[in-house]
């Protein structure tokens, strides 16, 4: 009995130690001592009877609640991780192999006290059964530490991407107000109210740019022909006599300038055209590519911010996940663990 106190004390402080390092923000939360209470009869209230025929080997078994829903069996029965503990390494050699061929005894949680888990663990002496105690709850405490190791890893990461995309929200927010800024001062200058009467506009001018461009070459190409027919007459004019040269200066040089002057006038109003056509155009483009820009990163912000509410509800889910009391340290109800024996002797 007293080997058993001083195990008992040592697995008092490991399970300490593990829950103070898995819950340091709750320390009214890691008491883990418990009490045993040894019975000599068998357990007066029908759901506490062994919940099915142990074998021959075993004498006691332990009744335990412990705190939330440990869905053991359905997970499968930590048999191994118990033999590993140190408690379960210092259980006799009957008690380890009978066990490896036996799963942990467990009624529905809140079937008998709410919130808890009801254990039956068997062993072939009292001094096994608490051992057995002592190695499964110390499993219980490591897969705590584990899950919760696990999902504070994952709430660091949810919080990392959180705040990345708060950053790229932001980003595109200011990059989307700076677009509708300067689609407004562009509305005050044109009539369109939609990025398709834009577009049409855009379509529109350039073919006549196109026409104006032609016309424009077609002038020039005109001034450029009087100016050679000018220069190729002045020169034949002055090898010739004066009545030709009076003839050419009196008519024709007349009918030249003045076609050349009517060109030089058609011709500035063809680019006078074609400036206010591309100044149109121009601006007609701007409104379309704003408006464009705005669709795009109002269509680019709508899933950035969904990504955002997922990561959130993650968090949130996350959060509430670590308080369940499952991720916290196992908790024995009112710290008593009872021991029975499997038989008792009638009189």
């Amino acid at each position: 009995m007293i080997r058993s106190r001083k195990l008992q004390l040592v697995m008092v402080l490991i399970l300490a130690c593990i829950c103070a390092l898995v819950l340091g923000e709750e320390p009214n939360e890691t008491e883990t001592e418990w009490k045993f209470d040894i019975r000599n009869d068998r357990p007066r209230a029908r759901h506490l009877m062994p919940q099915y025929s142990p074998p021959n080997v075993y004498t006691h078994f332990a009744v335990l609640f412990i705190r939330g829903n440990w869905d053991i069996y359905m997970r499968g029965a930590p048999i191994e991780a118990i033999i590993e503990t140190s408690a379960g390494q210092s259980m006799s050699q009957m008690q380890r192999d009978v066990i490896s061929n036996q799963s942990i005894r467990f009624m529905d949680n809140n079937s008998t006290i709410s919130n808890y888990t009801y254990f039956q663990l068997f062993g072939v002496g009292e001094d096994d059964v608490q051992k057995m105690v002592n190695a499964f709850i110390e499993v219980l405490a490591n897969r705590v530490d584990s899950r919760r190791q696990s999902l504070l890893n994952q709430q660091q990461k949810l919080k990392q991407k959180i705040v990345l995309l708060e950053d790229e929200k932001l980003r595109r927010e200011t990059e989307q107000k700076n677009v509708m800024k300067r689609l407004e001062g562009v509305k005050k200058k044109v009539h369109y109210l939609s990025i398709d009467e834009a577009g049409n506009t855009i379509e529109k001018l350039n073919k006549t740019l196109d026409e104006l461009n032609i016309d424009i070459a077609g002038m020039q190409r005109k001034l450029f022909a009087i100016s050679e027919e000018h220069e190729h007459m002045s020169k034949e004019t002055q090898k010739s006599g004066d009545v030709r040269k009076k003839i050419y200066e009196t008519t024709i040089w007349p009918r030249l300038e003045q076609m050349r002057i009517d060109q030089i006038i058609e011709l500035k109003v063809a680019e006078e055209k074609r400036s206010t056509a591309m100044k149109i155009r121009t601006e007609a483009e701007e409104f379309y590519h704003l408006h464009e820009q705005s669709l795009e990163k109002v269509k680019y912000l709508e899933p950035l911010r969904k990504r955002m509410s997922n990561y959130q509800e993650s968090l949130r889910n996350t959060e509430m996940r670590l308080t369940t009391p499952e991720l916290l340290p196992p908790k024995v109800f009112q710290n008593k663990v009872t021991i029975y024996p499997v038989r008792v002797e009638e009189d």
